[in-house]
């Protein structure tokens, strides 16, 4: 039986997947590094031949269990992080990762001359520091002397994939912000405004293509395995819960969370969500990245000295009141719907008989909130009503979170129970680029969910119910914004 290997570069690990013909997981591992310093204002690079050794070591392990090598390897990861190198791989200097925010000068500069964004990408995108164009214009004015004809911007599947194969190729939408996306093109007037040529920008090719084939050992891998060209983590771990197949909600957990909706049709212009049109997925999405999910648990974990896994149970525990404490989760600004480096948290409506319980239900109820108001949006420019939610990750296996999320949004959760949900879509992808890009010779990886209901399966009850936490989120959302104002 073949086996598709799916490489997962992600924030604070290397994950690897190796899926048999009929889905049957065959080996997994996951390889940490040192977590970047997220802190707010924190300048948050990574060295890209850490992921490398990583990716060796997690290739070793999953191979250790195989009786043959891949028939395809798909590739996936954390984006907007930019990697500059030259031709060969080589890095021209640390990788500025998606959590970097120092180039806000440079995100207003592009604001301020650009403009609207659609005319000149293809597609909405703002011009905050997190995003490429700010990165990049960041470089070229305080490391000027890395503006070399031969640089590269890539992402971080893509530097894999270069030294895998030899191609330095991305799909359009990991590449958005230096591309014009329905055309794959190099966005020429956004480069010339962050001081680039047009040859910095990579060749683009849909994400379930081939990119070339393996080659000089590299990662200890055989040569001549077709490598795909890859998918950004949000797209892959959407492709794994099957929104790429047919219209559905997702909420996908990590250190942030990728909150959205698939749609038939065309996908509308959703306030601060990104819009992915037909050129780079088989559906068109409506969908957001929060700035901080995963990272404000583990945040709130080092405060009360506890275990992560120990929070959505303690958070249970809180007393019965009219009032809980509201939390937004904004500890290092918020991506969509709002898109402000500088927002902060907040913390309302505490009271002398709030404890440790209190205050995970809170945080948690916020973070759970954030998905909600992502999923409000999505719903409300495409006209669609909410039916269930695709959920995946660590996080989202544990019961007491699963029921924290339930209320927050008020229909069914449909449990991915695969805990690499992104190294999954990228598996998926190897199978699709082994077969020329044939998205059908992937769809048998695919596994069905589980489905959470609501309590006492009374969904009108829980539908209210979930609108009035949201409100009341919302709210604690404009005490944080007015605060940042000030």
């Amino acid at each position: 039986m073949r086996t598709w290997l799916g490489l997962d570069l992600g924030t604070s690990s290397l994950k690897a997947l190796l899926v048999a013909d009929d889905g049957t997981v065959v080996a997994r591992a996951s390889i940490p590094y040192e977590r970047p310093d997220a802190r707010s204002g924190a300048v948050v690079e990574q060295d890209p031949r850490v992921w490398e050794t990583a990716a060796a070591a997690a290739v070793a392990r999953c191979l250790r269990d195989a009786r043959a090598p891949p028939a395809g390897i798909g590739l996936t990861g954390q984006v907007p992080t930019l990697v500059l190198c030259d031709g060969s791989g080589t890095p021209l200097r640390a990788a500025i990762s998606w959590q970097d925010n120092r180039a806000v000068a440079e995100a207003e500069q592009l604001a301020a001359e650009l403009g609207a964004a659609l005319p000149h990408l293809g597609i909405e995108l703002p011009w905050a520091p997190s995003q490429l164009p700010a990165k990049l214009a960041w470089v070229a004015r305080h490391e000027p002397r890395l503006r070399r004809p031969d640089a590269l911007a890539l992402q971080p599947k893509d530097w894999l994939g270069l030294l895998l194969t030899g191609s330095p190729a991305s799909d359009p939408w990991s590449t958005k912000g230096l591309c014009e996306v329905e055309r794959g093109q190099p966005a020429e007037t956004v480069l010339a405004a962050c001081g680039w040529p047009a040859a910095v920008c990579p060749p683009t090719a849909p994400g379930w293509l081939p990119r070339g084939r393996t080659r000089g050992g590299a990662l200890g891998l055989p040569d001549d395995i077709p490598v795909s060209v890859g998918l950004s983590d949000a797209l892959t771990a959407m492709m794994a819960v099957g929104a790429f197949a047919e219209p559905r909600a997702f909420a996908l957990g990590g250190t942030s969370e990728v909150v959205g909706i698939s749609l038939a049709g065309r996908a509308p212009e959703a306030p601060g969500l990104y819009r992915v049109p037909a050129a780079c997925a088989p559906l068109e999405l409506s969908y957001g990245p929060t700035q901080s999910s995963g990272a404000t648990i583990a945040w709130l974990a080092r405060l009360l000295g506890v275990e992560v896994e120990r929070l959505p149970v303690l958070a249970e525990q809180a007393r019965a009141a009219a009032h809980m404490p509201a939390f937004v989760p904004y500890l290092s600004g918020e991506r969509a719907p709002l898109w402000r480096s500088d927002l902060r948290g907040l913390l309302a409506g505490l009271s002398a008989d709030d404890g440790a319980a209190e205050l995970a239900a809170a945080v948690l109820g916020g973070v759970a909130g954030s998905v909600a108001h992502v999923l409000d949006v999505a719903t409300r420019a495409s006209g669609t009503t909410l039916d269930a939610v695709h959920v995946t990750g660590r996080a989202a296996q544990d019961p007491a979170w699963q029921r924290i999320q339930q209320r927050a949004v008020g229909v069914p959760l449909l449990v991915h129970e695969e805990p690499f949900g992104s190294a999954l879509g990228a598996a998926m992808l190897g199978a699709a680029a082994a077969h020329d890009g044939d998205l059908d010779a992937a769809a048998p990886l695919l596994r069905s969910p589980r489905a959470v209901l609501p309590p006492d399966d009374d969904l009108e009850r829980s539908r209210a119910e979930a609108a009035t936490a949201l409100a009341r989120y919302l709210r604690a959302s404009e005490l944080a914004t007015r605060w940042s104002d000030r």
